[in-house]
């Protein structure tokens, strides 16, 4: 990688741990009819600027609501991202995304999208493996619009059902405040570890 896109990956990284920093005091103060749609814009971004991680804005906003309203909240902003994800990449094409993500990746997820459907559903479905990056590629396939979306949108329904248990559970155990502390300090954590491996250089 060099060091011009190192440093744009730094900049994006360093804005979205403002935007990360920013909706944690906004959604503790601002009442949930302001800092819902804040929330859910949040989630948009997080989706578009792929490869970043950011499961973990989901699990707060879990530990901010509860269940029944994170879980819509969750799913219209992954739907919205991935759909601004897919087209951008159709259109545009994605040359920072090509250039960050390790060929491994690109050839592992171009697998999904070669016609195994059900296996794409279920990537997409459960929260075991991040889906910004496929979202990106796959607008960067021959996989139809219609196809691609019908499969991941219905999947998020189950991913961001589960994120949103997860996140709410671990509130009613441990108390709002306190879980989105933890879930932000593991999200410091992971961005940390993420910057750190974008920045090793690549095997030869």
């Amino acid at each position: 990688m060099t060091p011009a896109n190192k440093k744009k990956l730094m900049v994006v990284a360093g804005v979205f741990v403002l935007l990360a920093v920013a909706g944690m005091l906004v959604l503790q103060r601002v009442p949930e009819t302001v800092s819902a749609p804040l929330f859910v814009l949040v989630v948009v971004l997080e989706v578009i600027i792929a490869p970043l991680p950011g499961g973990p804005i989901g699990y707060m906003g879990a530990a901010r609501y509860g269940f029944w309203t994170s879980w819509p909240l969750l799913w219209i902003g992954n739907v919205i991202g991935t759909t601004i994800a897919f087209f951008l990449a159709r259109r545009f094409g994605a040359p920072i995304f090509e250039e960050s993500v390790a060929a491994k990746t690109r050839a592992r997820y171009n697998a999904l999208l070669d016609g195994n459907l059900v296996t794409l559903w279920f990537v997409y479905a459960l929260p075991i493996a991040p889906v910004d990056i496929l979202s990106v590629l796959a607008g960067l396939s021959r996989m139809t619009a219609v196809r691609f979306l019908v499969i991941a949108n219905s999947g998020y329904m189950l991913r961001t059902a589960i994120a949103a248990y997860a996140g709410s559970s671990l509130a009613q155990y441990a108390g709002a405040s306190t879980a989105m502390s933890i879930i932000g300090g593991l999200f410091v954590v992971g961005l940390v570890v993420w910057l750190w491996k974008r920045q090793r250089p690549s095997p030869t």
